[in-house]
């Protein structure tokens, strides 16, 4: 009997650890399954859902602080934060006619943080005059700037008040100093040096980094002629220290506080140019992060308090898309064709 009744005691133990056993397989088990069921992404998104930008963009502008370009950008820029959750800055990379900024821009990855402030001469100009080692088709434009409205102006106390004026100064013996931003390859240089050599009017052209700096020589009386935008010349037009005496702009211009400016075909000279400043992207940059940076400029440009800014300044925000501004481009890689050797 006591070796019956030690049998079952022994048994009872066997299938009692047995189904502690079996409890602690199924909980090493459950653990074991945690950290599978942990690793997939909450909701079942994917990388390619993540939130972009992540990190602060760039915006190369390859233009002088202070000019017209960069004054816009900076302030598009401003809107970052509120649109794009990361900030945006604005580099100035100068020199050789917007080259060393375009090189800059091109070395830079192509994940679509790096911004380029680009104009239409950097291809239909520039090449003619600079070894360049860019084409058009490393850029993708994004969207308009501006339209960049090239006036030519004197001092108020020259006395010279239109394009006869000039002249006649020139043929009393006079040679026409003249401020530009840049030299040969750069299109303020080239359009004004054109329109001299179509007058027949003795010259000198004395380059300056960028479109404020021209302004200044000419209100500090260094040159006789200066080529300006609007950011540039308008309040001095308005308080009466600069006379505006016309535009390429074919169809002439309209400024905000100076009314119209004439432009020097209706004057019966056979120049025009029409200049433009976009923003681009490497031609390799995904285009759902293209569509998000156009879409961040558009919406800037509907802020009324941008279009103030903008009015305040004579100008208005230029919504062209890619296929007009590269329409553009060739139009005025056609016009140059024209003037180019008249500078060269």
């Amino acid at each position: 009997m006591k070796k019956l009744m030690s049998l079952a005691l022994a048994l009872l133990m066997v299938l009692s650890l047995a189904a502690c056993g079996g409890s602690g397989g199924s909980k090493d088990s459950d653990s074991g399954s945690q950290p599978a069921q942990s690793s997939q992404p909450s909701g079942g998104s994917s990388s390619s859902d993540a939130k972009w930008p992540e990190k602060e963009i760039k915006i190369i502008q390859p233009w002088s602080l202070g000019g017209g370009p960069d004054v816009i950008t900076r302030q598009i820029a401003s809107y970052s934060d509120k649109f794009l959750g990361v900030p945006m800055i604005v580099e100035n990379h100068t020199g050789g006619s917007g080259t060393i900024g375009m090189n800059d821009f091109l070395e830079a990855a192509d994940d679509g943080y790096t911004l380029f402030c680009c104009n239409g001469p950097l291809f239909s100009l520039t090449p003619s005059f600079i070894s360049v080692d860019y084409t058009i088709e490393d850029i993708t434009p994004l969207v308009g700037i501006r339209i960049t409205e090239f006036v030519i102006l004197t001092q108020a106390s020259s006395g010279i008040t239109d394009i006869q004026g000039l002249i006649d100064y020139a043929n009393s013996g006079h040679t026409v100093k003249y401020a530009t931003t840049g030299g040969p390859g750069n299109d303020s240089f080239t359009m004004i040096s054109a329109l001299f050599a179509t007058l027949g009017i003795a010259s000198e052209a004395v380059p300056y980094d960028g479109g404020q700096e021209a302004i200044n020589a000419l209100v500090g009386g260094h040159v006789d002629v200066a080529i300006g935008s609007p950011p540039t010349y308008r309040d001095y037009v308005i308080n009466g220290e600069l006379n505006c005496l016309g535009t390429f702009i074919p169809e002439g211009l309209d400024v905000e506080g100076i009314g119209h400016i004439p432009s020097f075909k209706d004057q019966g000279i056979d120049i025009e140019f029409t200049g433009m400043d976009y923003f681009a992207v490497r031609s390799t940059v995904d285009t759902e992060k293209q569509e998000i940076l156009r879409d961040f400029v558009l919406k800037v440009y509907a802020e009324p308090d941008f279009q103030k800014f903008m009015a305040d300044m004579g100008m208005a925000a230029w919504e062209a898309d890619s296929s007009e501004i590269l329409g553009m481009v060739a139009s005025q890689t056609e016009a140059m064709a024209k003037y180019i050797p008249l500078v060269q």
